[in-house]
């Protein structure tokens, strides 16, 4: 028997202990909004699916936002685009998720106020984490109110108005006779369908001008769009999501000549984990293989294998798919090449575009273009770098690294339709 007094418990000790182990848990543990987010509910016991939750809660795309009690505010930047400012968007559309996704949260307020440049493919994205998280919140009886202002300039009110949020919620009745929409949201995701739907909004867009593609542009681009499309819908995952937006103005004050927008955007596999657990084809295998030991020694913290691989994705004949007996992989830089022709004005004012897959940002402004392979006669290639040499290291402002993932793929175009210049190439040509 222990006598009275030995082996004394100190409670005390052990509970300020306790609180301080406690206290390094929670600093070590990752912030993440969606541990509890699908667990059952008191109304609703059954679990509940929903794609591009599963989507972005798997690639862990949130962020802290700025919380007062139940209410989230969520600041837009000066470019809420993915062309001219990808890093920040994304942190922010993160933001946007970890608020609409968080039960607790009773209000979001979106603050357009210093917004003056508002990219689709930013606006459509934000379209899809909302309008999800609101009918996921509307099944298991959990509401959320939304509040906002309007963007700082002329031509982000436009496409915020138009085809943006309040569009989409059903608040904007706006139907403006110098726009020209495909909205994203209002058909099947049958990709015949939507190559259609395409081609007959780009020949909206150029019918304002007196123009319109003949039978064989029609040919041509359907090609093209329909090979992007069916890419969306393949490499994107067996459970991915895809979806494509435009839109186009005639009568933007700010703007010289009328300006349109595109944008592919697929949620799921990026290019590289599309490359990297999906290839079937020997060949495609053995050059991505070539790629990376070419590579290697140049990788650094703004250059590694995702990016060498994404930039290479791009080139003629390279596709996960790819046999002798078919063209896959020539779509896409097709399209980029013929979209650009196209897009330019009279003054030589060049379109942007950009492909941003997983962390690796890829910009065309016609400063790098295709051109005639070196090691291969009758192929064409685009390097991004003063050589055209696929074993060099491209241009570091035109192929970025980003710090923030997207998870996904994002083909995002910007186009002229120039009256004059139309006119011009169609003598010409």
């Amino acid at each position: 028997m222990i006598p009275l007094g030995r082996n004394k418990i100190d409670f005390e000790k052990n509970r300020c202990k306790k609180i301080e182990r406690n206290k390094i848990k929670r600093k070590n543990k990752t912030y993440n909004p969606f541990r509890n987010i699908m667990a059952p509910t008191k109304k609703k016991k059954k679990k509940i699916q929903n794609k591009v939750l599963n989507i972005l809660n798997t690639n862990k795309f949130y962020a802290k936002p700025v919380k007062i009690k139940d209410k989230v505010i969520i600041s837009i930047p000066k470019a809420f685009c993915f062309i001219e400012n990808a890093n920040e968007t994304i942190n922010i559309l993160k933001q946007i998720n970890s608020a609409i996704f968080n039960w607790k949260i009773k209000k979001i307020y979106f603050d357009y106020s210093n917004c003056e440049m508002l990219g689709l493919d930013a606006s459509l994205v934000t379209d899809i984490i909302v309008l999800n998280g609101l009918e996921l919140r509307k099944k298991i009886g959990l509401k959320i109110g939304l509040a906002g202002n309007y963007p700082k300039s002329e031509s982000a009110i436009e496409i915020f108005l138009n085809s943006g949020l309040i569009k989409h919620l059903g608040i904007s009745k706006v139907e403006s006779p110098d726009v020209r929409r495909l909205d994203p949201f209002a058909y099947e995701k049958d990709t015949n369908l939507m190559t259609n739907k395409v081609i007959e909004y780009y020949n909206n867009c150029l019918k304002t001008s007196g123009f319109v593609l003949n039978d064989e542009g029609v040919n041509h681009f359907n090609k093209l769009v329909g090979e992007i499309i069916d890419n969306a819908n393949q490499h994107c995952g067996e459970n991915g999501i895809w979806y494509v937006s435009g839109h186009f103005s005639k009568n933007v004050k700010s703007e010289k000549v009328p300006k349109g927008k595109l944008t592919f955007i697929s949620l799921g596999d990026t290019i590289y984990e599309s490359l990297k657990y999906n290839t079937i084809s020997d060949k495609t295998k053995k050059k991505l293989e070539n790629q990376t030991k070419y590579h290697e020694k140049l990788f650094d913290f703004g250059w590694n294998e995702e990016s060498s691989w994404t930039v290479f994705a791009l080139q003629w004949m390279i596709s996960r798919k790819k046999t002798d007996d078919n063209d896959r992989g020539t779509g896409t830089i097709k399209f980029i090449e013929s979209f650009t022709e196209l897009g330019k004005t009279i003054n030589n004012e060049i379109p942007k575009m950009i492909i941003l897959s997983g962390h690796t940002h890829i910009l065309f402004d016609g400063t790098y273009t295709l051109k005639d392979s070196k090691e291969r006669k009758g192929t064409k290639v685009i390097a991004f770098n003063k050589t055209n040499d696929l074993n060099k290291r491209p241009d570091e402002k035109y192929v970025k690294l980003l710090n923030n993932k997207f998870p996904g793929t994002i083909i995002s175009c910007e186009f002229y339709v120039d009256k004059e210049y139309l006119k011009k190439i169609k003598e010409e040509k």
